[in-house]
């Protein structure tokens, strides 16, 4: 028993500890996290309990061309985005969840090293 405590006293630490994710913000709590989780490697969760039709989609800014995507209406769902292989350039995380529709905006840019940096929270368009 107290080693479960200790257990559990030690995972509440560690995920009080982690980084900040982006988030869609809606009374009901977080409908869309995006988190990264290595270099240009973004984790989408979505949570859709009401189980509507949904689709997740990353989209290059530019022309609007839909570069990968993926519809559900389970009750949660999520994809792990690896974006290291795409050319410089403005992206958008764009889920569009029943009527609401939340916008990750995404730039990539290759210094010395490649990364990616989210550039703005999603912001819910109704």
């Amino acid at each position: 028993m107290k080693l479960l405590l200790q257990t559990a006293a030690l995972m509440s630490l560690l995920l009080i500890g982690t980084g900040r994710a982006a988030t869609a913000q809606e009374p009901a709590g977080q409908p869309v996290c995006l988190d990264q989780v290595a270099a240009c490697v973004y984790l989408v969760r979505v949570s859709n309990p009401t189980q509507l039709p949904s689709r997740l989609q990353l989209v290059r800014a530019t022309d609007g061309a839909v570069l990968y995507e993926q519809a559900s209406a389970a009750p949660a769902f999520g994809q792990k985005l690896n974006v290291g292989h795409l050319a410089d350039g403005r992206y958008a995380v764009v889920v569009k969840l029943g009527p609401a529709t939340h916008r990750f905006a995404l730039d990539l840019h290759t210094t010395q090293t490649r990364s990616a940096r989210l550039i703005s929270l999603a912001t819910p368009a109704r």
